[in-house]
């Protein structure tokens, strides 16, 4: 059945464009731009497992369809826009009496542009190579995309029965073809000792190549396993290079995604989640080339997101100057577990630090997950939200669509400009306690201006400075502890910038 909705804007609340309640709905899986940006789609399920689709355009509009397999548990984990306009959306099903972690088929359904059916297709994962679909509630078990020639490939992680490792199941790497009507044209697999893996995180065409770049998570590589990384696989599908990466900055990175799009046709954001310390983890984005080589990066501060985040991407790319990025900040990391906050920052291409809004509510966590765009530079994000109130024990939860543009998130600091800023050796001690010194590289620069602010964008110091040999040397301590960004111009230009901790 088709349920057509048309919610009334609700923009007052946080004071993004606007935010509409959503029912019969779990987390969405996947949120994808269709029609040119006029409609984003996202594909899921609801909480009796039955598979789910929705579609919103600019204003907050939305159609949805529920899809119920009788005696069948379904939930759709990524979705495409086919050249003839309509879509289609792959799940993984199964008997709902069996164990609901471990499905045996994989659903292929192509919808039109109201969510009609056109087709639907269910193919058996247990063959001569495989048993089932791994089905963790924290994994993506399959992406997809549009072949260059124009063919659907799909990615996916069946699994098989390990008798070396007594009867433990192996998650391996297979491709699936398809045509536009969901027919599966051909299976590709790889030698299983090479693509053991958990799940997918997302695929996209490398950069000037028609090889295929796979992030994935928790991949066997040649000196290690278990850790996230990137697998190419050439025309054929045959995987033909693997790069680990678990170890960026010095830390180890338990998670990694990316929305696949490629800045100036070379780089690429990397929203990659860190351990520190035994449980302290956050987010750091990179800007990376295809071969792991680092042009930039951006530590999202414990006050921006750690310690339970989202395990999907959660980042967005709307242009050079505009690219969003959403986390969750517990309280739990104090010993109060009252609530959770969302956080939406604002970075351009160089991830500078632009801007960030807070939303956050007594009692209350905000969930965020996999964000979209639209033509008109909106970016639309799903996000759960529980509160204080119990019904029998359970919190009460909600789920909303929420649109932000560029102008609904306060500016940290006056726009950088688009050209590289020059690089520098990095400043130090880092946290500090009272002396902070900042490498400068200009001998020609003579008459300098040291700004600080806080993380809310309010300016805590400003004047002239000088320096002592290749060093600017601030006194810290009447900063309260916590994260402040530092920006240093010259003549009204802007020559060096940066964030420290003041403990």
């Amino acid at each position: 059945m088709m349920l057509c909705c048309l919610m009334v804007m609700a923009a007052t609340s946080y004071a993004q464009e606007w935010a509409v309640s959503v029912d019969q709905t779990e987390m969405a899986k996947e949120m994808i731009a269709v029609d040119g940006g006029e409609h984003i789609l996202y594909v899921g399920s609801v909480p009796d497992r039955d598979g789910f689709l929705l579609k919103v355009d600019k204003d907050g509009n939305y159609i949805s369809r529920q899809i119920h397999l009788p005696g069948m548990a379904l939930r759709y984990y990524s979705a495409i826009e086919l050249d003839n306009g309509n879509y289609m959306a792959f799940g993984i099903c199964d008997d709902s009496l069996a164990d609901p972690y471990y499905q045996r088929y994989m659903q292929v359904d192509v919808f039109d542009s109201q969510l009609e059916s056109v087709s639907s297709r269910t193919y058996d994962m247990d063959d001569e190579v495989t048993d089932l679909i791994d089905f963790p509630e924290d994994r993506s078990p399959m992406k997809s995309i549009i072949t260059r020639k124009g063919t659907v490939l799909l990615a996916a992680a069946p699994s098989y029965e390990d008798p070396m490792y007594n009867g433990f199941y192996h998650s391996v790497l297979r491709f699936f073809e398809f045509d536009e009507g969901g027919e599966l044209l051909r299976i590709v697999d790889n030698p299983r000792q090479m693509v053991r893996l958990s799940d997918i995180k997302s695929m996209t065409y490398a950069p000037n190549s028609d090889n295929l770049m796979v992030y994935v998570g928790d991949g066997n590589f040649e000196n290690a396993s278990g850790f996230p990384g990137m697998m190419v696989a050439d025309t054929a599908y045959t995987i033909v290079a693997k790069q680990l990466l678990w170890n960026l900055d010095g830390l180890e990175c338990s998670d990694i995604s990316c929305d696949g799009h490629w800045i100036d046709g070379q780089h690429i954001i990397l929203d990659v989640e860190q351990y520190k310390g035994q449980s302290f983890t956050f987010h750091t984005l990179y800007k990376i080339d295809s071969a792991r080589n680092v042009y930039g990066q951006h530590y999202l501060e414990p006050i921006d997101s750690c310690s339970w985040v989202p395990r999907e991407r959660n980042t967005a790319y709307v242009n050079d100057s505009t690219i969003f990025a959403f986390s969750a900040f517990s309280e739990f990391l104090y010993n109060v577990v009252d609530y959770q906050q969302l956080n939406i920052a604002l970075f351009d291409k160089h991830l500078n630090l632009l801007g960030r809004k807070v939303i956050k509510t007594d009692n209350t966590r905000y969930h965020p997950c996999v964000p979209a765009v639209f033509n008109d530079g909106g970016c639309l994000v799903l996000v759960r939200i529980m509160t204080g109130e119990h019904y029998q024990g359970v919190p009460y939860t909600d789920y909303e669509l929420m649109k932000f543009r560029r102008e609904d998130i306060e500016i940290t600091w006056d726009v950088v400009q688009e050209n590289e800023t020059e690089t520098h050796p990095s400043p130090y001690p880092n946290p500090t306690k009272g002396i902070f010194n900042i490498p400068i590289n200009h001998a020609e620069h003579n008459e300098l201006r040291l700004q600080i602010f806080d993380m809310k964008g309010v300016k805590c110091f400003d004047c002239a400075t000088t320096r002592q040999g290749d060093l600017i040397t601030v006194d810290t301590q009447n900063l309260d502890a916590g994260v402040y960004v530092y920006r240093i111009t010259s003549g009204g230009k802007e020559i060096a910038d940066g964030k420290f901790v003041k403990e």
